[in-house]
């Protein structure tokens, strides 16, 4: 009976030690984990004193001493597993990557090799064997070594990617079908993607290639380099991928915001997706420490400019020609600035400056002909518009505003020249016959003039003629005085009565009426129209004889 008590007591002993061990176990477990391998190595130690055949105590230990560069404490834990169980894959794991770190990549290859003698196709020991081969530029083994290890556990993610390592150094396109596995079988780690995502851009599957590098962003935050890689990616393409490389540098500086070397290449990505206001933000940014950067500050003065912010993009185009020859887009936005601020001469000169470096700007001379017109330098004009339409027979424009500038020249031959070469090539250009046709009648061509308003009323469309009710009434009474001279009077006064419907406070019209009434016997019409000619113009000598010849009082 006594012996049976003294069982129970030791017995109940060994059940309390074990019940009290295990949160101890477990708080060494939780300090590893929180990084606080010190800590849990004392405890371990504590622990291992009462329970010295613990396999997960001496494992847990060999970790912590393994992260604090403990290796020959780390190996000295490892083998104690083996001791205790030699079938424990991970002793001879733990004892292997010790044996590496050291470089004693032999010993560690023998380690493994003991692991597989009493664990034959484990998993675990061939991928760790197929990595150290790898390591020791044995390709060819690793290769059959990693397969071996996808045959015992096909499910393993991370012998697809060892797989994938082997054969990105022999065949691109087997790696490739390796890593698209790991990471079907586990797609949270950041590694397998970034591989993945260069292998992609060595066989130029470049939008493949963005997909992985993005995927690596998002899993890890710290990664600097795959988001500069991605960014380099679009804006090396042909044609850069401007949105593309926007949206991974908004994400680049947003993480790593002090990395000064990518705000520039931001900037221009921002410019040229057009979200001028965060360019200027962006651009200011760069320009507070780096001054000089010409490059920079020519996408600011042009972001402004496109803001419509002209006395910032003025300042900021003068900042840049103090450090850089300005360039015709430059100097382009320069003069528009100028224009929209009403500051004519500087238009001028900024105009002439684009020409002196690129004399076949023809744009140019259309807007530096219109800036003199508007000072009346009709001659400077004319050859500013006769520049342009050397170099471009279609400008019609052109055509058309050094016509109106030599008839102001009284140079009606070279005006009507102008205005025939625009009608012959593009005759259903209206404002040339329109032109034409005021030209003919300031010469007293009105048979010729006849023609060309008939041409341009032909190019109205009925829907717009409230847009063109003064050019209507000009060609109607051209037509009916041409009619007119003719003796032609039923049209005269048909073409004359739609003249006055569109224009009624001109009194040439209706003289005209009056006297085609007049001739046609319809003495009643003629006297209103004489009398609506002196209603308009008083003095009228021509209304007032007709009127007393036909004895009508006149006051």
């Amino acid at each position: 009976m006594k012996k049976l008590a003294a069982i129970l007591i030791l017995c109940c002993m060994v059940l309390s030690t074990a019940v009290f061990a295990q949160p101890q176990l477990d708080k060494g477990k939780e300090l590893l984990n929180q990084g606080k391998a010190k800590e849990a190595i004392a405890v371990l130690r504590e622990f291992l004193v009462t329970n010295p055949k613990s396999v997960d105590a001496w494992l847990l230990l060999g970790s912590g001493y393994f992260n604090v560069s403990n290796l020959d404490s780390a190996k000295v834990a490892g083998n104690k597993v083996i001791s205790l169980d030699e079938t424990n894959v991970n002793g001879y794991l733990l004892v292997e990557k010790v044996q590496k770190t050291q470089k004693d990549f032999q010993s560690a290859y023998n380690t493994l090799k003991a692991g597989l003698a009493e664990k034959k196709n484990d998993s675990r020991l061939l991928t760790e064997l197929g990595y150290l081969l790898m390591e020791a530029d044995s390709v060819d083994r690793a290769i059959v070594v990693l397969t071996q290890a996808k045959e015992a556990d096909p499910n393993s993610a991370i012998v697809y990617e060892g797989l994938g390592d082997a054969y990105s150094k022999r065949v691109t396109a087997f790696a490739i079908t390796q890593y698209e596995k790991s990471i079907e079988l586990d797609s949270t780690k950041a590694e397998v993607h970034n591989k993945l995502g260069k292998l992609y851009y060595k066989e130029r599957r470049y939008n493949d290639a963005a997909r992985e590098y993005l995927h690596v962003a998002t899993l890890d935050t710290t990664n600097r380099a795959v988001l500069l890689e991605l960014a380099r990616m679009y804006m090396v393409s042909r044609p850069k991928q401007y949105a593309n490389a926007a949206r991974t540098l908004k994400l680049f500086v947003q993480r790593f915001p002090n990395s000064e070397e990518v705000w520039p290449t931001y900037v221009e990505a921002l410019y040229y997706t057009r979200q001028y206001a965060e360019a200027v933000k962006a651009a200011q940014r760069v320009l507070k420490s780096d001054p000089k950067s010409a490059h920079v500050l020519r996408f600011l003065a042009s972001a402004h400019s496109e803001l419509k912010q002209y006395n910032e993009s003025i300042e900021s185009y003068n900042k840049l020609r103090a450090l850089d020859t300005l360039k015709v887009t430059d100097l382009k936005d320069l003069a528009n600035a100028y224009t929209e601020l009403k500051k004519d001469t500087l238009t001028l000169q900024t105009y002439e400056e684009i020409v002196n470096l690129d004399p076949n700007q023809k744009e140019i001379f259309n807007r530096m002909g219109v800036v003199l017109m508007s000072w009346k330098k009709w001659d400077r004009a004319a050859m500013a518009f006769q520049r342009c339409f050397t170099l471009d027979s279609t400008a019609y424009g052109a055509f058309l505003n050094f016509a109106l500038c030599n008839m102001v020249l009284e140079r009606p031959d070279t005006a009507r020249m102008a205005l025939r070469y625009v009608t012959s090539k593009r005759p259903e250009y209206a404002p040339g016959h329109l032109y034409l046709a005021r030209s003919l009648t300031a010469t007293d061509s009105l048979q010729a003039a006849k023609k060309e308003y008939e041409e341009w009323l032909k190019l109205i469309p009925p829907q717009e003629e409230a847009k063109f009710k003064r050019e209507l009434a000009e060609a109607y009474k051209i037509i009916g005085a041409s009619y007119l001279l003719e003796k032609k009077y039923p049209p005269t006064i048909e073409n004359l009565n739609r003249s006055v419907k569109y224009r009624d406070d001109d009194w040439q019209p209706h003289l005209w009426l009056g006297q085609a009434h007049q001739l046609s016997g319809n003495k009643e019409e003629a006297i209103k129209e004489y009398q609506k000619v002196l209603k308009l113009n008083p003095k009228n000598k021509d209304a007032k004889d007709a009127l007393e010849r036909m004895g009508i009082p006149v006051d």
